[in-house]
C-alpha cells in the first residue's frame, strides 16, 4: 500500500510499504478518505520539530482524518465494514484507569504516547496510509452523523475537538470571558466553539490578518498581538500560539482565579511566577485527550453551528497531498 513520508523540511513523498492485517479481536481495518494538516504537522513542514528519537529520519505522515471501516475483529461491536468514522490522533485502550477517567492521550498501555504520524513513542503509520490499523475499535472510532460530509468531519479526532475541548468545558462552569491566542487551526476552531457554545465575550489574537478575518467571521473580535492590546480583563484565555512572550502577557490581562489552556510549545517557557500567584490562576498545559470530546464535536457540526472548512486554506486531491503539505500554510485537506 501507500504511505505518506515526511522526509525532510519541505519534502514528503508517497512510499510503498507493507499493508496492516487484524492482529486482536479488538482491532479494525480503516481507510481514509479525507485527511488533513495540523498546527504541529505545519511546524513540522517547517522544520520546527521537537527533539525526538525519530524525528531525523523518515516517517510516516499524518494524523488526522476521517476514514471507512474495512474490516473488524470478532469482538468488535461499534462499528462494521462501510460506515464512516473519525480516528483520533492518538491510541488508546478505553478501559485503563487513564482512559475511564477520559485522559485518553494518556491510556497506560503506551507510557510513550501512542500517536498516528509523529516520530514519538511506538510507529503506528500514519493516518494518510492507505490502510490503518486501528488497534481498539471500540474505544477509539467514532461514527460520522449522516448527512456531515466526511471533509467537514475531517479534523474531529483532532484540531476540531481540540477546540471543544478547550473551551466547552470552562464554559459550562461558568467562565464566559475568552480570550484565544491564535497561530494556525487550533486557535481558530477555539474561537469559533467559544462563539457557538454562548461566550459572553471572545477576544481573538494573531499577526496573521488573514486568520483575524476569520475569527471576526465566527462573531470574535480580533486584534494583532501582543495580548495586552485585548480591551478588559478574561476569566479563560486558551493559548494557541506558541509564543512564550504572549503566554507570559496573558498573564497580566487575566481575572483573579482565572485559567489558561496551553496548547503547548516547543522550547521550555519561563512564566511570571510572583503574577500567578496573585492572580491566582489556573494552569493547564498537556496533551489533548480528544476522544471524550469527538462525538459532542460532531454534534455541534451536524446542527450547523460551526463549519469547520471555513478554516481550510486548501482542498486537494489525494495523489497531490506531498507538494500541497510541502507549501506549507495553513490547513490542507485532502480528499480521496
Amino acid at each position: 500500500m501507500r504511505s505518506l513520508y515526511f522526509i525532510k523540511q519541505g519534502e514528503l513523498e508517497w512510499r510503498d510499504v507493507p499493508a496492516p492485517h487484524l492482529s486482536g479481536p479488538c482491532e479494525a481495518l480503516v481507510e481514509p478518505i479525507a485527511g488533513s494538516t495540523c498546527d504541529f504537522d505545519r511546524l513540522l513542514v517547517e522544520g520546527r520539530p521537537p527533539s525526538s528519537a525519530r524525528s531525523t529520519q523518515p516517517f510516516a505522515f499524518g494524523h488526522e482524518a476521517v476514514a471507512r471501516v474495512v474490516e473488524v475483529g470478532r469482538d468488535v461491536r461499534s462499528v462494521k465494514p462501510g460506515d464512516v468514522v473519525a480516528v483520533p490522533w492518538h491510541i488508546n485502550c478505553g478501559e485503563c484507569g487513564h482512559c475511564r477517567r477520559g485522559l485518553t492521550a494518556f491510556c497506560e498501555k503506551f507510557p510513550d504516547v501512542g500517536i498516528y504520524g509523529v516520530p514519538w513513542g511506538e510507529d503506528f503509520g500514519g493516518l494518510f496510509d492507505d490502510v490503518v490499523r486501528v488497534p481498539f475499535a471500540d474505544a477509539m472510532l467514532v461514527k460520522v452523523p449522516p448527512g456531515i460530509d466526511p471533509a467537514e468531519a475531517v479534523s474531529a479526532g483532532d484540531n476540531l475537538s481540540v477546540g471543544h475541548a478547550l473551551v466547552a468545558p470552562h464554559l459550562a462552569a461558568g467562565r464566559r470571558r475568552v480570550l484565544v491566542l491564535g497561530f494556525g487551526a487550533n486557535g481558530l476552531y477555539a474561537a469559533a466553539f467559544a462563539v457557538a457554545l454562548g461566550a459572553e465575550c471572545v477576544v481573538y489574537i494573531d499577526n496573521d490578518a488573514d486568520n483575524r478575518a476569520l475569527a471576526e467571521s465566527f462573531g470574535a473580535t480580533a486584534f494583532a498581538g501582543p495580548p495586552g492590546r485585548a480591551h478588559g480583563r478574561f476569566d479563560l484565555v486558551v493559548d494557541a500560539a506558541f509564543q512564550p512572550t504572549w503566554l507570559r502577557g496573558a498573564v497580566d490581562v487575566l481575572e483573579h482565579d482565572g485559567m489558561i489552556e496551553c496548547m503547548g510549545h516547543l522550547t521550555d517557557v519561563t512564566l511570571p511566577g510572583r503574577a500567578m500567584y496573585k492572580t491566582g490562576l489556573t494552569f493547564h498545559c498537556a496533551l489533548c485527550s480528544t476522544g471524550p470530546h469527538i462525538a459532542p464535536t460532531l454534534e455541534i457540526v451536524a446542527d450547523g453551528r460551526i463549519t469547520p472548512s471555513r478554516v481550510w486554506s486548501k482542498r486537494v486531491s489525494w495523489d497531490d497531498l506531498p507538494a500541497a503539505i510541502a507549501a506549507g500554510g495553513r490547513k490542507v485537506v485532502g480528499i480521496r
